[in-house]
């Protein structure tokens, strides 16, 4: 049957899956999997090395979420819950406190930083609300691209930041009035192979975290605001059309909160109770495919 869908917007649902052994659940995995195993395998990355990873996962996972109460967490009750042998399972947790504990903060970088409160703070933004370009140095109070940087972070050096934000071609610097101008709307690391494989890790990481916080929460409602657009029966234009509005509409609503978390942030700088972390992501994924898409 040709699928002729309607506009809609839906939410994360409860799928009534159980186990890991139900259809349901092990489609829903297949289909997460798929593009992650894609570019593992792109990068070389074999499945004997991802079973290694996988085992420190479940193990961790364990340890993380699955305490009862204030008991001491055996590397039996492990075993039993993952499926791994005594003997992985002690090692694998030998390993890990060797290691020392993760944080779980995840830093947007400096140079994202810097771009996200250039483009959001007042002081460095126009009266129309646009990025102003600066004064490499402050020849008085005024706002320059050093005291941008000096109020991100004083650990780098600003002329570190000016050079690779310039490599990145997200800057330009005009040497004769020793201007620096702002070029993007948004932090891109395309040049940057550490920090776009930060932003893979976080983004990707941190939607995952809300999908299973909502699945968890099911059949109630989850507590995160998860939500799609979703249409086929598409024409190559209607495609490029739609990407294009989403990209505008998008940018323009992490425009506005990128400017209110920095103004939250201000505010409360100092309390001790600002140890929250927020993320709000936005993607836009199509396909054309050489026939027509249909559902049974």
């Amino acid at each position: 049957m040709i699928a002729r869908q309607k506009w809609v917007i839906i939410p994360f649902v409860d799928s009534g899956v159980g186990p890991l052994t139900s259809s349901p659940f092990r489609k829903a995995l297949r289909r997460v999997f798929h593009p992650l195993v894609r570019i593992m395998v792109s990068r070389g990355l074999r499945f004997p090395d991802l079973s290694d990873a996988l085992k420190e996962l479940y193990v961790d996972a364990c340890e993380r979420h699955f305490q009862l109460g204030d008991k001491r967490l055996t590397d039996s009750r492990i075993s039993l819950l993952t499926g791994l042998q005594r003997k992985d399972v002690r090692d694998i947790r030998a390993r890990l406190a060797k290691a020392g504990p993760e944080t779980d903060r995840e830093g947007a970088g400096p140079l994202a930083r810097v771009v996200a409160r250039w483009l959001a703070d007042t002081a460095y933004r126009s009266a129309a609300g646009a990025p102003c370009p600066l004064r490499r140095a402050a020849k008085d109070n005024g706002p320059s691209f050093e005291r941008l940087v000096a109020d991100v972070s004083r650990d780098v050096h600003p002329r570190t930041v000016l050079d690779e934000l310039k490599r990145q071609d997200l800057v330009d610097h005009d040497g004769e009035s020793d201007m620096v101008s702002l070029r993007t709307d948004a932090y891109l690391p395309s040049r940057d192979e550490t920090a776009l494989l930060g932003y893979f890790g976080a983004n990707l990481g941190d939607h995952a975290e809300a999908a299973a916080a909502n699945l968890e929460a099911a059949p109630e409602p989850g507590p995160c605001f998860e939500r799609a657009v979703h249409y086929n029966e598409l024409t190559p234009d209607a495609l490029a059309e739609l990407n294009a509005l989403a990209g505008r509409l998008q940018s323009d609503v992490l425009a506005k909160l990128n400017a209110e978390a920095l103004a939250l942030q201000q505010r409360d700088a100092g309390a001790d109770t600002a140890t929250g972390r927020f993320r709000c992501g936005a993607f836009v994924y199509t396909l054309q495919r050489e026939t027509r898409e249909t559902e049974e």
